[in-house]
């Protein structure tokens, strides 16, 4: 097997075409977009933030590929540039004779940039988090956290847990007998303590501007590990013609407290929701001590908008207390933090126990699935 790895190039498209038909068997949650450029932050000349597809090809077949993301950190208060390995797929899922691809992938994106990073993954025993953990990478998890709204609809509808017949039988028996609205509207005066006395409002703004590079410059410093988040980035991150996005200004009196972007999504025949209405809080930035604020009105607005189901996942231990503070529950997560060794070791020297790590929905894959 002679396979190299080579940036995508309009020569190999109908290779891919092939590839994409080949792995399609294996049900894979993903393909390999049918041109070179990205669908998705694209290489956009003076972009600090973009991706790149780089092919496994043998002899002009396309056994494998990746996206690479290129992004800007702080780690240690010191701008650095941490790659990301996205979306590796080889036709290993479907041929044993090229199960050694992935491994050559991960190895190319290493080659490319040390400090190297993965998340979201999947689960624990998905293929590509096996293969990284043997090859070094160390894992973490992304706390999730969840709320119910409607619990007659989370009880009907929350998928992941309906994992027998006899578990749908006990659900859909307890959503229709008003135990899910009861106990929704339990937890939630039980679990919810937002009061504070500061007057903190939200105004809803059709882009970032210069007040969140004030919020990006006070907060830089304040976390061990912080993708960057200056207006310039958000504004490719979260366009202003992508009408999906909330985007939140938390405003304390006079000043900017943080910021947050939202979804509310309509789920359809999700694997997850089913059909329930979702709120999300993707992404946010405050100073630690301001995630309070910014939760409790990011919340706030997505209950009054009439969501089934509020989430989010945030790796800082400040943002999950405020997140329980607003009334959410700790849940199982599958979202996954994979760091490789030159990576590990820096963020060991600077934060051994990873309690600094602002990391959530917004950064790896984005929000996909929500």
């Amino acid at each position: 097997m002679s396979v190299i790895i080579q940036p995508y190039t309009e020569e190999v498209t109908e290779s891919v075409v092939e590839f994409n038909r080949r792995v399609s068997p294996a049900n894979v949650p993903f393909q390999v977009p049918e041109t070179p450029v990205a669908p998705w932050l694209p290489t956009v000349d003076g972009r600090k933030i973009y991706q790149e597809i780089f092919l496994a090809v043998e002899e002009g077949c396309v056994r494998g590929a990746y996206t690479f993301k290129h992004q800007e950190f702080s780690v240690g208060g010191c701008i650095r540039e941490i790659g990301m390995c996205r979306m590796p797929i080889s036709e290993g899922v479907v041929d044993k004779r090229y199960g050694r691809v992935g491994v050559m992938l991960v190895s190319d994106a290493l080659r490319r940039q040390p400090l190297l990073y993965g998340l979201g993954m999947g689960s624990f025993d998905a293929v590509i988090t096996r293969m990284v953990q043997a090859m070094g990478f160390r894992l973490r998890v992304i706390p999730f956290f969840f709320k119910v709204r409607n619990g007659f609809q989370f009880l009907k509808n929350i998928q992941y847990l309906k994992t027998t017949r006899f578990r749908q039988f006990l659900f859909d028996a307890a959503a229709y007998s008003g135990l899910g609205w009861a106990g929704a509207s339990m937890a939630d005066a039980l679990l919810t303590r937002n009061g504070h006395g500061e007057i903190v409002t939200a105004e809803q703004v059709g882009e970032f501007s210069a007040w969140a590079d004030e919020v990006w410059d006070r907060c830089k410093d304040a976390y061990s590990m912080v993708a960057v988040r200056d207006a310039s980035v958000l504004k490719i991150l979260y366009p202003s013609d992508d009408l999906r996005f909330i985007r939140l200004k938390i405003i304390e009196g006079q000043r900017v407290a943080g910021w947050a972007v939202l979804l509310d999504t309509m789920m359809s025949d999700s694997k997850y929701f089913g059909n329930m209405r979702v709120g999300s809080i993707v992404d946010c930035l405050a100073l630690p001590e301001d995630a309070n604020k910014v939760i409790a009105v990011a919340a706030r607005l997505l209950e009054r908008r009439g969501v089934d189901l509020l989430l989010s996942n945030q790796s800082h231990p400040g943002w999950g207390r405020a997140l329980k503070r607003a009334g959410f529950i700790n849940g199982p997560s599958n979202f996954l933090f994979v760091t490789s060794k030159p990576l590990t070791k820096l963020l060991d020297e600077i934060d051994p126990k990873g309690n600094g790590i602002h990391l959530n929905r917004g950064d790896g894959d984005g929000p996909i699935h929500l």
